[in-house]
């Protein structure tokens, strides 16, 4: 508590000493940067730097931007389709208590959508229509210390805001009666003391799924984001609603069961299983985002947000949770130095529980405070920064018992030091260095349940950036993680049936709890790719990761290597795109324990999609047609095992037309 007191002390006398004693040099610019209604279309993008999410030049290789054009060409199926186009990114689909998810160089990340730091991506994000999505940005690893509490990374999602008066219907349909109706209309006003803006939207989507398979959805959402902009105030306002459910696909049986005499049984494998569960979700959530330009040179940003999380089975099992977040962040531009100061708290509390510890109410804050300073020289070709975040968790009940408590944690810390330096317009080298330390996932327990020391990782990156024509634009990362204390595969009770296993599923809920220990693993790895532009039409991109851990566990339990590929063609009119994705092999172990442990291999699949169309107008308002595949070559691969693989139901197709009313 004494570290983190020092932290606070020394954070909050910064932030008075430099805004009141500090006379920050003025920015040759006719008026204040604007954070005001900036569309991101355009096939590359850079976040201002009084944003909240912007960040140093040394993480540029460690960013990843979609913008509103390349998300309507890859034309995804749901927002986790759009997350798997992202390099070294691997996400497993299907699931029964936790849905879809996914791992970035195989750590966990978080999600912030519009200033909200979800809680439960897992569970609704696949039903976030992407016809409301602007940009999306990946960002990896040590970049990301003024987003959220240490990390090992983020994906930032930013919903659309009106730039003129707009409005029209999108409708789709296509295989397995699946349709999608999205109707939107906004519009952008200028007075004399400022502009004002906003967009409401409203999607149905419904699939009866696979025949047999228990995979059907129907969600009803609804949108609304407005905004106000002057040189002296900027704000907007967030709102999301959605309510539905979604089916727990059967998984197929590939693995025998163990009989108590010794004997395997194999009746039940290459057979669906038996559950015909679903989930019911509702959503609402807001987010407010407030900025004032003090000067040409100091900016404070304020956000809160609040979501609120329903989600309810057959068996009336509820997992409803509830959130919070603030922050408040101050930047200083002076001379050629950015200064980020600033501090964060969020709430999460889950009334019922959570697997492992269901039925044990999970109520606790995070608070934070941290620094950043980047400093530029040699005519911005060099570029250096470090930064500091200090987290520390409250618990009003007990993480472990569920029980009222008054406990503090002992404060983690992160932090992180970056370089970027340009030899000229063509090359450009980066290289980080990042500590932080992490607590024990909501969905890992201990063999005793007993907490595990917080895991303690070293990160250090090196990557290289060449411009070397439109059409060539190679880039190389290399990164190595020391990590002590990571959670890793062990063994425990099943308390079903009193054998000792790696992992168990739990009756009530569904969900695979896996049995962890803590050991020291060290993972490296590369990451390449290349993107450019041939002629005017033709854009392509292509990205390849690989990596590997010392522990046989972590290693066996990811894909060492994925890659991903897009090409867009555009001529006048017409335009074709496609996109894959290859995700390698890794082994599940479903059962494990006395009686033997049989693995099952997941992933190992390449993924293609593809559509084509037309714009053309249609009683002079713009129109747009698209024919689309998914899965063309029928692949029914598996992401996830949990008492039967989750297969995917293969090749897909539809239609989908845009019609603009204005």
């Amino acid at each position: 508590m004494r570290k983190f007191s020092i932290g606070l002390a020394f954070l909050v006398t910064a932030l008075f000493f430099v805004a009141l004693s500090t006379k920050a040099e003025e920015i040759d610019r006719e008026k204040p940067l604007l954070l005001e209604n900036m569309t991101v279309t355009d096939e590359e993008f850079t976040e201002p730097y009084i944003s909240p999410y912007a960040l140093s030049e040394s993480s540029r290789l460690q960013i990843e931007v979609f913008t509103q054009v390349e998300i309507e060409a890859l034309h995804p199926l749901d927002t986790w389709d759009l997350i798997q186009q992202a390099a070294a990114m691997e996400v497993t689909f299907q699931g029964k208590q936790h849905l879809d998810g996914g791992n970035m160089r195989g750590q966990r990340f978080s999600i912030i959508l519009d200033g909200i730091y979800l809680s439960q991506t897992d569970r609704f994000l696949k039903s976030l229509p992407t016809n409301i999505i602007e940009s999306m940005t990946v960002v990896r690893d040590s970049a990301s210390l003024t987003l959220g509490p240490a990390n090992k990374g983020f994906i930032i999602i930013k919903t659309k805001r009106a730039s003129k008066l707009e409005g029209g219907f999108i409708g789709s349909y296509g295989s397995f009666n699946t349709e999608e109706e999205h109707i939107y209309q906004g519009m952008k006003i200028d007075t004399k003391i400022g502009s004002f803006d906003y967009r409401i939207a409203g999607t149905y989507n419904e699939s009866d799924g696979k025949k047999n398979w228990n995979n059907g959805s129907r969600t009803s959402s609804f949108f609304f984001r407005g905004g106000y902009t002057t040189p002296v105030f900027n704000g907007d306002i967030s709102y999301y609603y959605s309510d539905g459910f979604r089916e727990i696909q059967r998984g197929r049986i590939m693995i025998p069961k163990s009989l108590d005499d010794g004997t395997l049984d194999w009746s039940k494998v290459g057979t669906l299983t038996t559950s015909t569960s679903r989930k019911n979700m509702r959503l609402s959530m807001i987010a407010v985002n407030l900025n004032k330009p003090w000067s040409n040179a100091q900016t404070t940003t304020f956000q809160y947000a609040y979501d609120d999380i329903r989600v309810d089975d057959n068996n009336d099992s509820h997992q409803d949770s509830y959130g919070q977040n603030v922050s408040l962040r101050h930047i200083i531009e002076s001379r050629n130095n950015v200064l980020k100061i600033g501090g964060q708290w969020i709430k999460y509390i889950c009334p019922q529980g959570q697997a492992p510890r269901r039925g044990k109410r999970v109520d606790e804050s995070t608070y934070s405070l941290f620094l950043q300073d980047e400093y530029r020289m040699l005519d911005d070709r060099l570029s250096v920064d470090g930064g500091i975040r200090a987290d520390k968790m409250y618990y009003n009940n007990s993480p472990l018992t569920g029980m009222p408590v008054d406990e503090w944690a002992e404060p983690t810390y992160a932090y992180g030091f970056g370089a970027s330096y340009r030899f000229n317009a063509m090359f450009d080298l980066n290289g980080r260095y990042g500590y932080s330390e992490n607590s024990l996932s909501k969905y890992q327990a201990s063999a005793d349940g007993s907490s595990l020391p917080n895991e303690k990782q070293t990160r250090y990156e090196v990557g290289i950036n060449a411009n070397i024509h439109a059409s060539i634009k190679p880039w190389a990362t290399l990164f190595y993680y020391d990590t002590k204390d990571q959670k890793v595969n062990g063994e425990g009770i099943d308390p079903n049936t009193g054998e000792t296993v790696s992992s168990y599923i739990d009756p009530v809920t569904g969900d695979e709890i896996r049995f962890v220990t803590a050991s020291d693993v060290c993972t490296k790895g590369i990451e390449f790719g290349i993107s450019g532009k041939i002629f005017k039409p033709l854009t392509y991109s292509f990205s390849y990761s690989y990596k590997t851990a010392d522990d046989d566990d972590v290693n066996a339990g990811m894909s060492q290597k994925l890659w991903t590929a897009r090409l867009k063609y555009n001529y006048k009119r017409f335009f074709a795109n496609v996109s894959a994705n290859y995700a390698g092999p890794k082994d599940r172990n479903p059962y494990g324990g006395s009686r033997g442990v049989y693995y099952y291999e997941v992933g190992d699949y390449t993924r293609v999609d593809a559509n084509i169309g037309y714009e053309c107008e249609i009683f002079d308002r713009d129109t747009r047609i698209t024919v689309y595949g998914r899965n063309l070559g029928d692949s029914h691969y598996a992401t996830r095992y949990v008492g039967g693989a989750f297969e995917d139901v293969g090749f897909r197709y539809g239609a989908e037309v845009s019609y603009s009313f204005f």
